[in-house]
């Protein structure tokens, strides 16, 4: 089954766009020293991007950004 993303949920929670990538990137698993390397960011601005997550998202941990986003049909 292909998977869409739902935009009207995206939308909702007002993610940037490198917010939305470092978004994907936690969800495979990636540290932030990866995410860094994976898009040419400094460590401290991923743990802003991930900060920022947390707070929009209203949420406390990474596993809890993961499954949310996963319920809310806006990662795979």
């Amino acid at each position: 089954e292909e998977f869409t993303v739902n935009e009207t949920e995206l939308k909702k929670l007002n993610l940037s766009s490198r917010e939305y990538e470092v978004l994907q990137l936690l969800a495979k698993g990636y540290s932030n020293a990866d995410i860094a390397n994976n898009l040419f960011l400094s460590v401290s601005t991923v743990k802003t991007h991930v900060s920022n997550l947390f707070l929009k998202m209203d949420v406390k941990s990474r596993t809890q950004t993961i499954e949310k986003a996963k319920r809310l049909k806006i990662i795979n």
